[in-house]
């Protein structure tokens, strides 16, 4: 049986990275009667993908959709598990899924398009504060340490740079699925 798995290397350009991925692969193939191919510039779909990116902050996907973000600095071992059940189509429990609220993203848009607190505190009408406090709670449910993991971890995702509407569809333009027993039911 055959699979094409999607891995897309994000604002990485280690050749050792990619190296590491495919030889942990094959280890996997090697286990399983599984052919893999990968594909690492696979263009964003709505069939499930793995991303690395830099950062620090845990491995995460967001509910409703099949990407899966791990960054670049992660235990050998944890990145094995989290390969293995994704090319047998399973997400694993290294993996957090997470929801974010429609201010939160609206937030994060502005931070992705490189908005200031200020800014984004004016262009949604609401305290500084409040703006601080929406990032913190994105920091804690990612584990991120700083501003510049949450742009690692989340400017991947396609943002459409049209103000800061507190639109969730502009996140998640995939369609809704359910994901029963934690499988990728978007992936093949």
């Amino acid at each position: 049986m055959g699979r094409n798995i999607d891995i897309v290397l994000f604002k990485i350009n280690c050749s050792y990275t990619k190296k590491g991925i495919i030889q942990l692969v094959k280890e996997i193939r090697n286990c399983s009667e599984i052919h893999i191919a990968i594909n690492f510039s696979a263009p964003f779909s709505n069939r499930g993908m793995l991303v690395v990116t830099k950062g620090h902050f845990s491995p995460f996907t967001l509910v409703h959709t099949p990407i899966i973000v791990i960054p670049d600095k992660i235990q050998v071992d944890v990145l094995a598990d989290i390969l293995t059940e994704f090319i047998n189509g399973r997400v694993s429990s290294h993996v957090k899924t997470i929801r974010l609220g429609r201010r939160e993203i609206a937030i994060l848009k502005g931070m992705i398009f490189e908005k200031s607190d200020d800014e984004i505190s004016n262009l949604l009408s609401i305290n500084k504060k409040t703006v601080s406090s929406h990032k913190d709670n994105i920091k804690k449910k990612i584990s991120a340490n700083s501003r510049i993991d949450i742009f690692y971890a989340f400017s991947i995702f396609p943002f459409k740079d049209s103000g800061l509407a507190e639109n969730e569809e502009e996140i998640m333009p995939f369609p809704q699925q359910k994901t029963p027993n934690r499988r990728l039911v978007a992936y093949g």
